[in-house]
């Protein structure tokens, strides 16, 4: 054989090669990498976990590097980003489960926070962060709100949660902010509260906000301060849930048992006057002289979480 005969087969038969190699270079990218690195970690200490292996010497040092190589691979997937006033990017995985049947709900991303902490932004690749809400929104003990979308569910507690994470306490949502979104781009904010306990009638102090653009989705929590004073008519719906509480807790206190069921009452007194107050406050807030202020601090943070 000789000639362009010879050199048309050759020709042939690296185009077969190469179409039988590109699907297997293509399945190969950074992103599915990190996937799948993710979830056959998780999927071990799962394993570990059910044969009672959790504390072996062994399998801590083993998920200890499962998890600094996966935030490598996050730090890789995000590049090298900066926001103004914040520093120390962290991955956010710390533990890859609860127990043996319940895998790590947190977001998996890197973490930005300034140097006294009262402000953090979670950045993860997009189809990360998509992937990450459709699985919590299939938990048992997943907000229904978590169905319904980003937007719904940056109105629950557990969303911040999971996403941004707190070393102690949770974010409690107030109010949406009406923020303004650049084409292309998801904005939302929310006027919170970080608390340990029922909020009762505590103003709120704290602006979240939630960006998803540019195939990136950025989580954070701020602590502002907006000298807002307070909303009478809040603080008299919250008031009788406080009388009851307090004088219930009295008496509880007078009686002294060991393990006395009413306080669990009083949680749930306390409860639910702080539903009844913040229902109060979500109505009340746009009319009050904080309310922009606040929006204004929203704004802001999604500059920083824009970059600029």
């Amino acid at each position: 054989m000789s000639g362009p005969f010879r050199g048309s087969v050759r020709s042939l038969a690296c185009a077969l090669i190469l179409s039988t190699a590109l699907p297997a270079l293509a399945a190969a990218d950074p992103l599915s990498d990190y996937v799948a690195a993710r979830d056959k970690a998780t999927a071990d200490a799962l394993a570990a976990a059910k044969a009672d292996k959790s504390g072996d010497p062994a399998v801590i040092k083993r998920e200890e590097a499962a998890l600094k190589d996966l935030g490598k691979r996050m730090t890789a997937l995000i590049g090298p980003v900066k926001f103004k006033g914040l520093g120390s990017p962290e991955y956010t995985l710390r533990v890859l489960t609860y127990d043996e049947n319940t895998p790590a709900q947190d977001l998996g991303g890197i973490a930005f926070a300034d140097k006294d902490f009262n402000t953090r932004l979670v950045v993860a690749p997009e189809s990360i962060f998509t992937g990450w809400l459709a699985t919590r929104a299939k938990d048992p003990d997943a907000p229904k709100a978590f169905a319904s979308g980003v937007k719904a569910a940056a109105g629950t507690p557990e969303f911040y949660t999971n996403a941004v994470g707190f070393d102690g306490g949770f974010y409690q949502p107030y109010v949406e902010l009406p923020v303004a979104a650049v084409p292309g781009e998801t904005a939302v904010a929310w006027l919170g509260l970080q608390t340990e306990e029922p909020s009762g009638n505590t103003a709120p102090n704290e602006v979240a906000i939630v960006r998803i653009g540019g195939g990136m989705a950025m989580v954070g929590v701020a602590m502002v301060k907006l000298g807002d004073k307070p909303i009478p008519a809040c603080d008299a719906i919250w008031q009788p849930f406080k009388t009851k509480a307090d004088a219930l807790q009295k008496q509880v206190e007078k009686d002294n048992k060991d393990q006395d069921p009413r306080w669990e009452q009083i949680t749930k007194i306390q409860d639910e006057g702080s539903n009844a107050y913040r229902a109060c406050f979500m109505k009340e807030a746009p009319s009050q002289p904080f309310f922009a202020a606040a929006v204004k601090k929203a704004e802001a943070f999604l500059a920083t979480a824009r970059g600029q």
